[in-house]
């Protein structure tokens, strides 16, 4: 999260992210707070800029990250147990001081359960599409939800929908432990209107029009802008960070697989308007 008196830049996992923050680091004055964490109360009323991208394509990237040993989803995905993660790390992710007894046994129960060997030969190939396919059924099958950890499981966001959305929700709405027992998320057709209620964003930012959206989002903000500041947004149209070792998502999506992220990721489609990939 880069944290600057009149804006404030949450990162959405795989959208840029390391570009905006580059750019932002340029034009003011601020400080990096951590990475992926959700924007305390007290920044509510400071412009909150987001980001996003093709849900299509994030899955792509973030497997593909994975597939280079990269990422919490890898890593909790394709080992057994991890007891400091339990007393350290997911408790925080969650915005809890201590998780209940219960949760930690729900979480310890169904790591033990957890399909280790499929997960890491899903992360084996990052030019396999079926590789891809597999793992993309891991990660959207519902009775797998607690496998990657972060508490995406614990969400009854994660009885309908994706990974993306949940992320999206947790760092783009002031839900904070409401993530974990709201009503209005237990069903999927019900998000608008949670988001609507929700949300804490003033402007969020399409990974697809990235340079040209990021310049309208400052100009609302009201931050000046001078063309040599244009100008270094512009350059990262042909500049990327944090790349993995995939091909674009043609290569890897059949029929089902697109139907799969339509259904999880419908919030997200609808909300931005993205239009799926052509079949391999």
């Amino acid at each position: 999260m880069f944290i600057s008196d009149p804006l404030v830049f949450v990162e959405l996992h795989k959208t840029a992210g390391s570009h905006i923050g580059r750019c932002l680091r340029t034009i003011l004055d601020g400080r990096q707070e951590g990475k992926h964490n959700a924007v305390p109360p007290e920044l509510y009323d400071r412009f909150i800029l987001g980001s996003i991208r093709n849900p299509w394509d994030w899955y792509v990237s973030l497997w593909g990250f994975g597939c280079d040993g990269n990422g919490s989803a890898y890593h909790q995905a394709t080992r057994r147990f991890g007891w400091s993660y339990y007393w350290r790390q997911l408790n925080k992710e969650m915005g809890k001081t201590w998780l209940t007894p219960s949760e930690y046994l729900t979480q310890i129960v169904s790591d033990a359960r957890k399909p280790v060997n499929a997960w890491r030969e899903a992360y084996s190939d990052s030019s396999d599409p079926a590789c891809f396919r597999a793992w993309l059924k891991l990660i959207m099958d519902p009775a797998r939800r607690y496998d990657i950890g972060e508490g995406y499981g614990f969400s009854p966001l994660s009885h309908h929908s994706g990974v993306l959305t949940y992320r999206f929700f947790k760092l783009f709405t002031r839900l904070r432990e409401e993530l974990y027992r709201s009503p209005a998320l237990t069903r999927a057709d019900h998000l608008e209107s949670a988001w609507e209620e929700n949300a804490i964003t003033n402007a969020i930012v399409r990974n697809e029009a990235l340079e040209d959206e990021l310049i309208e989002a400052l100009e609302l903000a009201d931050i000046p802008l001078t063309e040599e500041h244009k100008r270094f947004i512009q350059q990262g149209k042909t500049q990327k960070t944090n790349t993995s070792t995939r091909k674009a998502a043609d290569h890897y999506y059949d029929d089902e697989t697109i139907a799969l992220v339509n259904q999880r990721e419908s919030f997200i489609i609808q909300h931005f308007g993205y239009q799926p990939p052509s079949p391999a």
